[in-house]
Parts: structure tokens; sequence; C-alpha cells
């Protein structure tokens, strides 16, 4: 079983190759949003080091989103030709999951906050135990000022993502919370496990409009 897992949702480029449950390639770096020209060279580039043909990727995951609505587009529509040309099923994990996992040792509760612009956050709450991390929350598009409203009912809370500064909250510079392809495999491959496939053509980026998360009017 051979996965293909890519992440453009923010200024990294993120890609990894799963084969047979583990982690054989992977690519993480800094790209300055020149996703729409790395991207596929990069592509190119990990399944040879790795000695994988593109025809014989059995899956491909995409970090779906929130996040950057350029990064997102590039690449949702890299995955999705691919997905098309080869007839290849696909896996579309959310970035704020991807995001959490960088802490999944931390036991408390875990927030990513990225920016959405106009003082709003895309953010979601995690329960971890250090070992295993739950989803708490919707995913959600909101104020910042409501974000720190919502943390108020919980202790010991990390938040980790490009918006703290919009929450008041430091950055840590321990913590290298950028989504990481890696990671995003190994969720993708839960995904498949499950049969949550997503078809080429119905694949869309995780955009969260008003309509998929609790905020009105956006």
């Amino acid at each position: 079983m051979n996965m293909l897992a890519v992440d453009t949702s923010t200024d990294y480029l993120s890609l990894a190759l799963m084969c047979d449950g583990k982690v054989t390639a992977k690519f993480h770096r800094r790209s300055h949003m020149r996703h729409s020209s790395l991207l596929v060279p990069t592509i190119e580039k990990l399944l040879k080091k790795a000695g994988v043909k593109l025809n014989k990727i059995d899956c491909f995951c995409i970090s779906a989103g929130p996040g950057s609505f350029t990064g997102l587009r590039i690449g949702v529509t890299t995955i999705k030709g691919l997905g098309f040309a080869l007839n290849t099923p696909i896996v579309a994990v959310p970035t704020l999951d991807v995001i959490a996992c960088n802490v999944k040792n931390f036991k408390g509760i875990v927030c990513p906050v990225l920016d959405a612009r106009k003082n709003k956050v895309y953010a979601c709450f995690y329960k971890s135990d250090g070992k295993n991390m739950k989803r708490i929350s919707k995913y959600l598009l909101i104020s910042a000022e409501e974000l720190m409203k919502k943390s108020g009912q919980y202790d010991n809370v990390v938040f980790l993502g490009d918006a703290l500064h919009l929450i008041g909250k430091p950055e840590n510079k321990k913590i290298n919370w950028h989504p990481r392809a890696d990671i995003a495999a190994k969720l993708g491959m839960e995904y498949f496990k499950n049969n949550k496939l997503t078809s080429a053509e119905d694949l869309e980026p995780m955009y969260l409009y008003s309509r998929e998360c609790d905020i009105k009017g956006v």
C-alpha cells in the first residue's frame, strides 16, 4: 500500500510517501508560497528518491484546509488532476487535525489557531491524553475574542499556529506547528482503512464558509 500525502495550506510545502504503513520519504520546507512552481517537481523528486513510480501510488492524501486559499487551491488542483489521470482514490484530511498532532504527547486541550483575516481565526479544540487525540469541537471560523471566551471552559490549553498574536498568546518557538505531510499520511491511512474516500470529482478545499461552521454572515 503506497500513499502520497501533500500539504500546501501554509507557507511550508510538505510531502510524504508512506509505503506499507511506514513513511519512507518526506519533504518539509518553507517555500515562501512558491507551491505552484515547486509542488510537481518535488513530487517527482520524492518518488524518484524512494524508487516508487507515480502509477504505483494506491491513494493520494491531501491536507484539505482550512488555510491559505491560494495554497489550498494549488494542492487540491494537483491531487485532483492526479486522481483523475490515474483513477486513484483520494483521502482529504482536515489541516487543523494535522496541526494538532504536532503536540500529540501533550496532555490537555490542544487548539490550533490559523489567521483567517479580518480579525477572525480558524480553530478547533482537541483533547489529548498524551497518546490519542480526540476532536471535541466543530471546526471554527470565529473572532479571536470569541475563541478566547470558548477556551475559558478548558484547563491546560496549548495554542499553536500563525494567529497567536490575534488571541494575545506568545509564540512558543519550541513548537513547530506547521502541518506536516507525514502526519497527514498517518491520519489519511486511517481514513483509507475506514473507507472515508473522496473522488477526484468531488474533492474541494475545506474553506470553512458560514454554512460549514458556527459563524454567520461571512
